[in-house]
């Protein structure tokens, strides 16, 4: 990975080490002595701008301080609480740090209830590595302190998707005439068309969009890598964005995102019109700081904007705002 000010990267980690450098300043908290690596867990100063702070480059991230942003790169270190075996994924919350909070009180709750702790930590863990590895907007960057697991995730990368894209149901209202492939400059007179009820898997690499129709790109609009064009179907936001309308979207976008229209996809979102797991709402977000210092998501609410009665905002608390993806930025409408 690189780093400079246009192109971010950092690391990150699963909460599987101890932070003794909070109280020691030299002492390395990450050590991976067969791979010649050491490095801290993030500083305390940085707070919740951790990642956007120039030092931070050196520096491990987790869960409480990556959660809500996004980077150019990430590069995850997944420790022994997640390993495979024989093709099957196993987690251990005893492998995680005492000093995460997210796992306080699981070391006794194994002694009392071995299946609820195990079906906690399940949960916990997983939730923390989908998290870690989708920060990446380009790309994402895995290490596994197992070396079975390694090997596993790397046969997963190599093995094709068998996922096709979807091409976009409707063009009859498409505003602007689809392109030939061969005539297609992408993203400089033509921009990419979807489906939005598959939208939620396929955005994540904006810059290599390959099978799906193209549109050409309207004269007034300035076209950027990572723009798409989707049908917003139903009356939620029908304020700003009518039923039907073909709109753009800039793909996983960086920076803050409050007060924006979002497209999102949550496996616990259920939207009024689609009844999928996507929507396109305002987002709003609270933060609140531990005693620790960091900073993290305490609710996301995503309001409709609507002329009509019916629709209620959607809120997510700490545990599942974690788990919302934010698959792209409304942009524009071109109808």
């Amino acid at each position: 990975m690189s780093h400079n000010a246009n192109n971010r990267a950092r690391m990150v980690a699963g909460y599987c080490w101890d932070w003794k450098s909070k109280k020691d300043p030299v002492a390395m908290d990450i050590e991976l002595p067969e791979h010649d690596f050491a490095a801290q867990w993030n500083l305390t100063r940085d707070g919740s701008l951790w990642a956007l702070a120039e030092h931070s480059v050196e520096q491990i991230g987790c869960i409480h301080t990556i959660q809500g942003l996004e980077l150019d790169y990430v590069g995850v270190i997944i420790g022994p609480d997640l390993i495979v075996r024989d093709g099957v994924i196993q987690t251990d919350g005893r492998k995680r740090s005492s000093m995460d909070r997210s796992v306080r009180g699981i070391r006794k709750l194994y002694k009392e209830d071995p299946e609820t702790a195990k079906r906690e930590a399940d949960e916990i863990i997983k939730n923390t590595y989908r998290t870690l590895m989708t920060r990446g907007m380009k790309g994402c960057f895995v290490f596994c302190t197992d070396p079975e697991t390694n090997a596993w995730f790397r046969e997963q990368i190599q093995t094709p998707s068998a996922n096709p894209v979807m091409r976009a149901a409707d063009y009859e209202a498409l505003p602007y005439p689809l392109l030939d492939t061969q005539e297609v400059v992408p993203f400089e007179n033509a921009l990419p068309v979807y489906d939005l009820a598959v939208a939620a898997g396929e955005f994540s690499d904006p810059q290599a969009v390959e099978d799906c129709d193209w549109m050409q790109r309207p004269d007034w609009l300035k076209a950027e890598p990572g723009h798409f064009v989707t049908r917003v179907v139903g009356e939620s936001m029908n304020q700003r964005i009518p039923s039907g309308t073909w709109c753009v979207f800039r793909a996983n976008p960086a920076g803050t995102r409050e007060g924006k229209i979002v497209l999102v996809s949550h496996r616990d979102i259920q939207d009024a019109d689609t009844g999928g797991r996507y929507t396109v709402k305002r987002y709003h977000s609270e933060k609140s700081e531990d005693d620790e210092g960091q900073w993290y998501h305490t609710r996301i609410v995503l309001k409709p904007e609507s002329r009509l009665f019916g629709y209620r905002d959607i809120e997510l608390t700490e545990d599942a705002a974690s788990d919302l993806q934010v698959i792209g930025e409304f942009v524009t409408t071109l109808s």
